[in-house]
């Protein structure tokens, strides 16, 4: 061979070798890649909503956490510190203020609803949610709430209905979704019109309905710490399950036993994936009864739940994506000022018991309103593709996001 046939040969294998190299790099960075060099796919998606929930909200558990527990908060530490951090407008098609209904709506179909609307667009289209697209790609599928299980948050993610009021149909139609497990409050809906405790209008018994279908049933943390199999459904309470400040252990299980529930329910059969949606009502129902102490124990109950989800994408980290959002603020909260005198016989400021009274003596807690407000909130996210919820968005922006990772469009159910 002369001598300019083996320079072109060397030079041809090490064009190949650059090649291959490339190749061999990307495929090590990005272990699931899509098609034509697509990022990721999350396998795994954890979406957990403080309803009610602002950044005051987050900072004052933050604070409790460091006075009470002498530790930081997951949320804050782990999932914003070392993810991603955007914020989120919330207003509703029809209102500046929405109601939790149609934020969900937004969180989970990527369309602007009516308040009071789950599943259903302002337009009038029933556009699908990401449990049902999740349900379409093999997916396994999880509600924990402990509000009732078909509030407005769990139900616009897996029901369509004009109304959230409407809770026989939206129950009716988790049984036809057929979610792995849905864990909550609101037995008294589940339970045919003859039982005393129902609130049903038809002899509909949901809860047989639902073993028929293979779901494992309890109604108490005992039951709940001992579930195995690979459908679940928990019903803990006859309405909203209790504050965490008042919560019976030996009844009710925490949103923490809850969630740790579900992943040992889901990882029954990783190979399919999972999307879990864990929501704590509670913040929001203390913010409305401006609670100030209720509120930042069912906080921080939500951040040990999330801390469940960081350990799992501690062990899974190309294929999980962890979300902690909120769908809009409640009360008004804020901290300002040096704190007023309290009067003699009125209700004792809980702000030195939670955060210690070095801190609390020159700070003042705030409540603009028992309501809702029309404040952006925060949203958190860590793993395969959380970049995308950086910066200032819109919350229809947030399902849209999850609609391109999944690589799907939000077309129109049926």
């Amino acid at each position: 061979m002369s001598p300019e046939s083996r320079r072109e040969l060397l030079q041809r294998l090490l064009i190949a070798s650059a090649v291959l190299f490339f190749f061999l790099g990307a495929a090590f960075l990005n272990p699931h890649p899509g098609a034509a060099g697509e990022p990721a796919s999350p396998k795994f998606i954890f979406i957990f909503v403080a309803d009610g929930a602002g950044t005051t909200h987050l900072e004052i558990t933050r604070l409790y956490s460091q006075h009470a527990h002498r530790e930081g908060l997951i949320i804050s530490d782990r999932i914003l510190g070392g993810g991603f951090l955007g914020l989120m407008t919330t207003h509703s098609a029809d209102s500046l203020i929405t109601d939790s209904a149609a934020a969900a709506t937004a969180l989970a179909s990527g369309c602007k609803a009516k308040n009071g609307a789950v599943g259903i667009c302002a337009d009038g289209r029933t556009a699908k949610t990401v449990f049902e697209i999740g349900k379409e790609r093999g997916m396994r599928l999880g509600l924990v709430t402990n509000a009732e299980i078909y509030d407005a948050t769990p139900a616009a993610f897996a029901s369509h209905a004009e109304s959230r009021n409407l809770f026989s149909s939206i129950i009716d139609q988790y049984l036809k979704l057929e979610p792995d497990l849905l864990m909550g409050g609101g037995r008294e809906y589940f339970l045919p019109q003859r039982q005393p405790e129902s609130r049903r209008k038809d002899p509909k018994d949901m809860v047989s309905l639902f073993r028929k279908r293979g779901f494992n049933y309890v109604t108490n943390r005992e039951e709940l710490m001992a579930a195995r199999g690979p459908k679940l459904l928990g019903l803990f309470s006859l309405g909203p399950m209790s504050f965490e400040t008042d919560r019976n252990p030996k009844i009710e299980p925490s949103l923490y036993d809850m969630t740790q529930a579900a992943l040992r329910v889901l990882q029954g059969n990783l190979a399919r994936g999972f999307i879990i949606l864990v929501e704590n009502e509670n913040i929001d129902n203390a913010g409305h009864r401006s609670n100030l102490a209720a509120l930042v124990r069912d906080f921080k109950e939500l951040d040990r739940a999330v801390g469940l989800a960081y350990e799992f994408y501690r062990r899974h980290p190309q294929e999980t994506l962890i979300l902690v959002t909120s769908d809009h603020e409640t009360g008004g909260l804020t901290l300002a000022g040096k704190r007023r005198q309290i009067v003699p016989g009125s209700r004792p400021d809980p702000l030195s018991e939670l955060i210690g009274p070095e801190r609390a003596q020159n700070i003042q807690v705030s409540w603009s309103t028992s309501g809702h407000t029309s404040q952006p909130v925060f949203v958190g996210a860590l793993g395969i593709g959380a970049e995308r919820f950086r910066g200032y968005q819109d919350n229809i922006d947030f399902a849209r996001h999850l609609f391109a990772l999944l690589r799907v469009e939000n077309r129109t159910a049926r």
